[in-house]
């Protein structure tokens, strides 16, 4: 079936025209990438988008659950306080024959003017104590209560008699006064301090609730989620009016919280949310948000969309043009086959004119040549062995002269000594002995006193370039100048000091200190700077050696990797380069190689370890 299927495709593109197959080949080479490059671009944007959207609800959602926290978390703080008050146990606990009547009114007004003091300063917006002695002042204060009054309430029941903070919502309040179902309140019971056991009174501080439903209706944080107050599964407050507390409550339910801070995919009236949560310090109490995948994925939707019209847009475009190129190359190929066969009859005289410089044109040109050619054979060979001499002239043109490098950079000087710029000269004749040392007659091999003064000329330069901001300890053993190494090796580490370790700082300037001695094992020559420092990563990027088999891939030719590798080749395993580096302090780089000096006769290495 497939094999048939395929005789057929391949028979059909066989026996098609010519134009057709160019069409379609235009088509699809500008279709089939640009659709499978939409596709991954899609694919890509939407997972960006969906982090994005994430990411920015999540921070709201902190936010939000903070500022909601700070607001119920005032509250504890005021019975905290109240707890340690003094004046509250004397109030709530003092018997009618041990307290007259002038220290009860004196006492209450003391604690009253303390509740109004602590609920200006914390911001809470009423604090009452419920008492069970049926004192004047608990009749004549508002803030301290009977405690008479509250016994058949449902909040009053549920008192347990621990000695924790117990948190309550306007749900709570529901068989109270209108008046007091506008709450979320805290209470804590007070037990005399000679008995435990025995209440003597009820702290309770509130807050209204349309403060807390103020902040997670907040602008800003509601516009892609919606914002839950929960206690246990129960919806204490909503930022959204769209779904019902019950079916919230629902699909809030779903949520397992096994990763601590991670979204969680629940379903909210048959579709697909994401979900996250975030526990209070009350007991049971969280806060949590629900992000329908609509609001997630509408932009990625949007942009889907549009690729897929810009991409239907292309099409037509890309057909369009391949529909006309294709008649223009087959116009021409058309008249280039009538040419051929009328030369194939013996018409040897006529001509063709070229025309664009494609292919096809480039063949209509050849084909008029080689006709042309027919008639006079010599002259073609005389016409293609001087074509080749200019071709050696223009090699032999392009090749680089050292020679006239140097002396073009000695007219330079010459030049600017003559009209008084000495800055000029320093550069020119800096930069001069710089390459002069670079190309070293050839060599691969140089002495460290030639490896130190390119480095010290490349510093030199640089200097002049950034006004001084570079300094340079050398400390260099005698001992070790005249031996050997291969060239190119100091000055890149000093550029990579220079360029990613100082001038990386925010003053953009140092210190670097070069150091070279000769120890029983070898040469070390130090390289530190004053820089940036390198991390772990970095570290392992530029100073790890290339495994066998790789080929280390550089940029300029000279980098870290480059070096550590040449070393390597040139005197084994054990030398190479080392670094130690610790980030916003220093970092030291260390070239290690063995002792080679020349041979008395020669310039050249010994080729033996001293």
């Amino acid at each position: 079936m497939i094999t048939d299927f395929y005789s057929r495709l391949k028979k059909l593109f066989t026996d098609s025209s010519l134009q057709s197959k160019l069409v379609w080949i235009y088509f699809l080479l500008i279709i089939l990438p640009l659709g499978f490059f939409t596709f991954y671009a899609v694919h890509q944007l939407s997972a960006l988008v969906k982090k994005q959207t994430l990411a920015s609800v999540h921070k709201a959602f902190d936010n939000t659950a903070d500022a909601v926290e700070g607001e119920l978390g005032r509250l504890g703080s005021v019975l905290d306080i109240l707890t340690m008050d003094q004046i509250v146990y004397q109030v709530s606990s003092q018997e009618h024959s041990d307290y007259s009547y002038t220290r009860r009114l004196a006492d209450s007004t003391q604690l009253a003017t303390t509740f109004e003091h602590l609920r200006l300063l914390s911001g809470v917006s009423s604090i009452r104590m419920y008492v069970k002695n049926d004192y004047l002042y608990s009749n004549q204060q508002h803030d301290i209560i009977p405690v008479s009054e509250v016994e058949d309430s449902g909040w009053y029941r549920s008192l347990d008699g621990s000695l924790s903070s117990f948190w309550f919502y306007p749900g709570d309040f529901s068989d109270q006064p209108e008046k007091e179902q506008n709450w979320f309140s805290a209470m804590r019971v007070i037990y005399n301090p000679s008995n435990i056991h025995e209440p003597l009174a009820i702290l309770r501080a509130d807050t209204r609730a349309s403060r807390l439903e103020q902040l997670i209706r907040q602008p800003g944080s509601t516009e892609n989620g919606i914002y839950l107050l929960l206690r246990e599964n129960e919806v204490l407050l909503s930022s959204s009016d769209t779904y019902s507390a019950q079916l919230v409550s629902s699909c809030i339910s779903q949520y397992t919280g096994d990763i601590p801070g991670q979204w969680e995919s629940l379903t909210l009236e048959g579709q697909g949310c994401y979900a996250l949560c975030s526990p209070l310090p009350q007991p049971g109490w969280r806060m949590a948000v629900l992000l329908p995948y609509g609001e997630v994925y509408r932009p990625s939707h949007t942009l889907r969309l549009e690729m897929m019209l810009v991409v239907c847009i292309v099409g037509l475009l890309s057909y369009g043009i391949a529909l006309a190129i294709s008649r223009s190359t087959l116009s021409r190929l058309s008249r280039l086959n009538q040419t051929m066969q009328a030369v194939e009859q013996g018409d040897v005289a006529i001509r063709i004119t070229p025309e664009g410089k494609d292919e096809i044109g480039q063949l209509m040109g050849s084909f008029s040549r080689m006709m042309e050619r027919i008639d006079s054979l010599m002259d073609e060979k005389v016409a293609y062995g001087r074509e080749i001499k200019n071709l050696e002239l223009k090699a032999l043109q392009a090749q680089i002269n050292p020679h006239f490098l140097y002396n073009s950079l000695d007219l330079i000087s010459c030049t600017a000594i003559v009209h008084n710029v000495p800055e000029i000269t320093r550069m020119v004749s800096a930069l001069a002995r710089f390459y002069k040392l670079s190309l070293s007659r050839g060599r691969e091999v140089i002495s460290i006193e030639d490896e130190l003064q390119h480095a010290r000329l490349y510093i030199q330069i640089q200097n002049m370039r950034f006004e001084d901001r570079i300094h340079v300890e050398w400390d260099i053993e005698e001992k070790v100048k005249d031996c050997q190494i291969i060239k190119i090796v100091l000055q890149p580490l000093i550029e990579n000091a220079i360029i990613h370790g100082i001038f990386e700082k925010p003053e953009r300037s140092g210190t670097l200190s070069v150091s070279a001695g000769c120890r029983e094992d070898g040469i070390r020559i130090i390289v530190r700077d004053d820089g940036v420092g390198m991390d772990a990563a970095a570290l392992h990027a530029n100073f790890d050696p290339t495994p066998p088999g790789d080929i280390t891939q550089t940029k300029g030719g000279y980098g870290i990797r480059n070096i550590n590798d040449r070393l390597h080749l040139a005197y084994g395993a054990p030398y190479g380069l080392f670094c130690e580096s610790i980030p916003g302090s220093h970092t030291t780089v260390t070239i290690f190689i063995p002792v080679i000096r020349p041979r008395p006769d020669s310039d050249g290495p010994a080729g033996n370890l001293s």
